[in-house]
């Protein structure tokens, strides 16, 4: 990628995580990397072309993540670290998830996008749970559709955490680490003897 595109990409989400997407310009973003308004424009027209950017640059890194989390399904430790290395990955734009219904409002392109790559991302995660469960980590479900209710709650509170971070300002020095733990946490009712035992020792 064009280092200048790349460094407007990055110095833009610098801003819109520090204050942002409402509040941040184009004329800001370029005076933030000592360019003219002009240079910024022959890469990005407008705003939104940076946020759509950026927006299908967290999705790329996401894609690549979720591969590795169905290969480390084997154990509850790799499968919580792996776990965790998202959560700080979203973090990274966190602007995504804070302004997230704005964003929807203003581009059509994201908003379809992520409504396909939700049900995307349920077939995913029903393919994780069910190695779980060959795996006896995870006991079979009690009654139908028990195990998307369970990803629908996940994705409730993953695509929330961060507002809810900010708005309530919990007193933590790692915010990731601690709504890691308390997303982490929605698995242990649903988890076998096994799962519980290494559940408990990966936590210690």
């Amino acid at each position: 990628m064009n280092n200048t595109r790349q460094n407007i990409l990055d110095k833009s989400k610098f801003l819109f995580n520090s204050n942002g997407t409402q509040a941040t310009t184009l004329r800001q973003i370029a005076l933030a990397l000592n360019i003219s308004q002009g240079n910024l424009n022959y890469h990005f027209k407008a705003k939104q072309d940076i946020v759509e950017a950026l927006y299908f640059e967290l999705v790329n890194k996401m894609d690549i993540e979720m591969a590795s989390i169905t290969k480390q399904v084997s154990t509850l430790s790799a499968l919580y670290h792996s776990a965790e290395n998202t959560m700080r990955i979203f973090y990274q734009y966190r602007f995504l998830m804070r302004d997230m219904y704005l964003i929807f409002r203003e581009s059509k392109a994201i908003k379809s996008h992520y409504i396909k790559l939700q049900e995307l991302r349920k077939v995913q995660f029903r393919g994780l749970f069910d190695l779980m469960i060959d795996k006896q980590l995870l006991r079979k479900e009690e009654f139908s559709n028990e195990y998307e209710r369970l990803y629908e709650r996940m994705t409730i509170l993953g695509d929330n955490w961060i507002n809810a971070f900010e708005l309530f300002k919990i007193n933590q020095e790692d915010p990731v680490a601690y709504y890691h733990n308390l997303l982490f946490e929605m698995i242990y009712p649903y988890l076998t003897n096994e799962g519980k035992k290494q559940f408990i020792d990966t936590l210690d």
